[in-house]
């Protein structure tokens, strides 16, 4: 009983750091981060009236001559459930320089209007936090769609 004490406490207290623990991404260096394409992602106009969603391919790559470790990609809580993507993806992953990761992101408005949110990617940078970037997503709800379901401007 006496040495299962200590084991029971550990196990409702936990151990070890909090946050994210170090994974190794096997390489010197800074590992670097590359996004394609840079900047806002995108949708434009889309109908809701439609059932078939927009989808945009982002490309996660190494842009450094070092081994980048990726640990997680998810939408933050603010796309109001108008942005959706796969959620098995193979991660944590490891992305040697050159190699590349595509993450698909669709958009189904479900009323006119705008649509934003966040792609997240939190990737090991060497510290216990880790590093983010924040990819800005963009897309507006249309009641005026061509045969294809998007928007003229």
């Amino acid at each position: 009983m006496r040495n299962l004490i200590p084991f029971l406490l550990a196990a409702t207290m936990g151990c070890g750091t909090v946050g994210l623990e170090s994974f190794d991404s096997g390489g010197g260096g800074s590992p670097l981060l590359g996004i394609d394409p840079t900047g806002d992602l995108s949708f434009g106009r889309v109908s809701p009236s439609i059932e078939k969603s927009a989808l945009e391919e982002v490309l996660l790559y190494s842009a450094g001559e070092a081994t980048l470790a990726i640990v997680d990609v998810y939408l933050d809580e603010s796309s109001s459930g108008a942005y959706s993507m796969r959620s098995d993806l193979p991660l944590p992953l490891r992305l040697e320089p050159g190699r590349e990761f595509p993450v698909e992101v669709r958009f189904s408005p479900y009323a006119v209007g705008s649509f934003s949110g966040e792609l997240v990617v939190l990737f090991d940078n060497g510290t216990e936090e880790g590093e983010s970037v924040r990819v800005p997503v963009v897309g507006s709800g249309c009641d005026d769609p061509d045969e294809t379901g998007v928007c003229s401007d």
